[in-house]
């Protein structure tokens, strides 16, 4: 039975229940879109019957055409669904329905439909296609008049360029284009004439394009014979250049042969083969390049040469013959090597020259002919010269030789004279040198200088020889004699090597010179042995030199100082010009050390404080006391230094007491430094083989062993030298901050 529209939803819902459980045959319910599309309406004012979902809508203020929310902009519709077509993905297709698009227009928003926005795509697709897409155009048909073809140089039968009207009466000529819009061409007579005559005009223009090809081709033809010509010119040139050359290189064989069939060249002949060579060399240098013409070059040269070079003595004449080789050297292929003026750059071409050391033992394969030249006519006669008549110790010949060929020369053979002659003769020489004799003549310095700038870092074993005989003199030598002739001269050679050669060996022996030998005396003042440590100074840091000075000197010269101030009524004018005298014997970079500086400054100020004193100086007056080195006390110590005086619970030892306790030495306090610094302080059982003081041992090695070997003397510590052989006892003074790095060698 139907159901009423005015029934409520919880009755029409139980009677709908029921209905459908006792009369399985009626109709189904029908939908709230379906009830909405046939427009009735029920109570509620909501079209149709749609159960509990219809009376909710009611309530929540749903008003019929309007869309859903409070303001009536949500969807009008229920959502509307789009199938895709196949197995299509996301994006295959428009996803926007019909329903969405009336929605979205509904609300004011612009949208486009899928139709029109495939009819934008497409639109956009052609344009770009046809964009895209070159346009084909047909060719454009040019005609040429009579007149273009034959000022191309074709000409044209009278025939071709007339055009006869035979369609009346009487055949007539055509020479205007109005004569041809009254002609009428109705028959197939005419018809074919008018064919053959287009037949006629095509033959024209083939005929006309023919004759342009055969113009252009004419014109190629003339250029590639012109071209020919020039290539047979140029070939018949280099024939008569050659032919040419073959003439000189002719001249230049009879030359040669009549040399050696002459025996006795004259210059004349050497200036007249130079004359063809320099013909060869600057009339035909491609050709001397390419042909290799040197060999023509040292073919006529060589006889020459051999006979002329025979009878040079090339110590006094060392330039002989190289301008020649200089006006061949294009020729010769001679690959010059810029002399140089820099030292520098001197050993560089020194080391060019012994890396091509092995190059003369190949002459033969790698050498150029100039080259196999050279070692078989120069090399010979210089070797000789060098063997039989240079002297050592009198370079200057030789090495003048050197400079003036160094361009020229090849330099294996150079490296061979060099090193076969000049250094192992220059060795001998350093082995015969004694430097205890006075020889002007016999200084090393003299003939091993000059070898330098072609030797360079070669003279090495030279130089360790010389510094070896300087160190075995200095072992020996009297200082008070001055200084070693020549050592000066060798002062930047040997650089460091000669400071420490000096403090081994000299230092030792100026501290005894000036302990033993020098008194201040001023009654007779000698100063035979200050003067001679002041020629030694140069060779010592001023600070060296400066501390032995304020140890050996100032003490005496205070002393005196201080009994000629404490003495009855001293003249302090005649102190004052003694105390100028002394300063004026310091050279003036010894006077302006600091060490020199402040003793002659306590000196002054002795000298005031006595005439300040007056006549009670002999009784007031201290004298200078060398300040004693500080023992290095501990860290407690220096603790309990640093608190107030108050917070000292140290008790004052009575003045007896006190007077009976020994002071420190310098040897304390190195050895306190020692103990502080976890270094070893190894008294040894052995004695300074000359000064007999014992020997001790400072190492930072736990075993004992490594370390420096050291004595002390008037509160000075002597190290010996690292590296020094066990039986040359070499010593040095060592400063107070370098005991533990020498510590720790091994």
């Amino acid at each position: 039975m139907g159901i009423s529209g005015s029934a409520s939803p919880a009755a029409d819902s139980t009677t709908n229940s029921r209905a459908g459980s006792e009369q399985p045959g009626s109709a189904p319910r029908q939908s709230f879109l379906a009830a909405r599309q046939r427009g009735g309406k029920s109570s509620s004012g909501v079209t149709g019957s749609y159960g509990k979902g219809a009376s909710m809508f009611a309530k929540m203020g749903y008003v019929e055409g309007r869309g859903l929310g409070a303001d009536g902009r949500g969807i009008l519709n229920p959502i509307e669904q789009k199938i895709r077509a196949g197995r299509l993905g996301l994006g295959g297709m428009k996803e926007k329905t019909k329903q969405a698009i009336d929605e979205a227009r509904r609300r004011g928003e612009n949208v486009v439909s899928s139709e029109e926005e495939e009819k934008v795509d497409g639109a956009t697709r052609t344009k770009s296609r046809r964009k895209q897409e070159p346009v084909r155009r047909k060719p454009k048909v040019t005609y040429r008049t009579v007149e273009e073809i034959e000022a191309s140089g074709l000409p044209v039968p009278q025939l071709w360029k007339n055009v006869i009207d035979m369609t009346g009466s009487e055949a007539k000529v055509l020479s205007d284009m109005s004569d041809f819009k009254s002609i009428d061409v109705p028959s197939t007579e005419e018809a074919e004439n008018a064919r053959l005559a287009e037949l006629a005009r095509r033959d024209l223009e083939m005929y006309a394009d023919e004759w342009q090809s055969l113009q252009s081709r004419r014109k190629w033809i003339a250029m590639e014979e012109r071209r020919i010509t020039t290539d047979v010119d140029n070939e018949n040139e280099k024939i008569d250049r050659l032919a040419r050359i073959i003439e000189i290189a002719h001249k230049l064989q009879a030359m040669a042969q009549e040399s050696v069939d002459a025996g006795k060249v004259p210059l004349a002949r050497l200036e007249e083969v130079s004359m063809q060579l320099e013909i060869l060399q600057f009339q035909y240098p491609e050709e001397v390049e390419k042909f290799r013409l040197d060999d023509v070059a040292v073919a006529a040269l060589n006889p020459i040469l051999r006979q002329l070079i025979a009878s040079w003595d090339p110590l006094t004449d060392h330039t002989y013959l190289k301008e020649n080789f200089i006006r061949w050297q294009t020729i010769l292929r001679v690959h010059r090597r810029e002399s140089t003026k820099d030292g520098a750059e001197n050993v560089a071409s020194a080391d060019y020259i012994y890396l091509h050391r092995k190059r003369h033992m190949a002459a033969k394969n790698r050498a150029t002919l100039f080259e196999s030249m050279m070692a078989e006519i120069w090399l010979p006669q210089v070797r000789r010269a060098m063997q039989s008549e240079w002297d050592v110790h009198e370079p200057s010949s030789l090495v003048l030789l050197f400079e003036d060929w160094q361009s020229l020369l090849p330099p294996f053979i150079q490296s061979q004279l060099l090193e076969q002659i000049v250094l192992p003769r220059l060795h001998s020489a350093v082995t015969d040198w004694n430097p205890r004799k006075r020889q002007v003549s016999s200084h090393p310095h003299q003939w091993i200088f000059p070898w330098m700038p072609l030797l360079g870092d070669h003279l090495k074993t030279v130089v360790g020889d010389v510094r070896h005989k300087f160190s075995s003199v200095m072992r020996d030598w009297d200082v008070s004699k001055g200084v070693i002739d020549g050592l000066d001269a060798w002062k930047e050679v040997f650089g460091k090597d000669l400071e420490s050669m000096v403090m081994r060996h000299i230092y030792p022996k100026l501290v005894g010179l000036l302990r033993a030998d020098f008194q201040v005396n001023p009654a007779d003042q000698q100063l035979d042995a200050l003067t001679a440590a002041f020629k030694w100074r140069r060779y010592f840091k001023s600070s060296k030199f400066s501390t032995l000075m304020e140890a050996e000197f100032f003490p005496k010269w205070w002393d005196v100082l201080f009994l000629w101030l404490t003495s009855e009524q001293p003249d302090f004018a005649e102190v004052n010009e003694w105390y100028k005298f002394w300063q004026d014997q310091f050279p003036r970079g010894v006077r302006d050390s600091p060490g020199i500086r402040s003793a002659f400054a306590k000196g002054l100020n002795l000298i005031n404080q006595a005439a300040y004193l007056g006549p009670q100086a002999a009784a007031e007056l201290k004298p200078i006391v060398e300040p004693a080195v500080e023992p290095r006390r501990s860290k407690s110590e220096r603790k309990t230094d640093s608190l107030p005086r108050s917070s000292k619970s140290v008790p004052q030892a009575e003045p007896a007491q006190q007077e009976a306790i020994p002071e420190s030495t310098f040897k304390d306090v190195v050895e306190d430094y020692c103990m502080e610094s976890n270094l070893l302080f190894i008294p040894l059982r052995q004695a300074h083989e000359t000064l007999g003081h014992p020997l001790y041992r400072i190492t930072a090695s736990a075993g004992g062993r490594g370390g420096f070997l050291c004595y002390f003397d008037s509160d000075i510590l002597w190290a010996k030298m690292r590296g020094a052989s066990p039986d040359q006892l070499e010593w040095e003074p060592l400063d107070f901050s370098e005991i533990e790095e020498w510590a720790q060698l091994k």
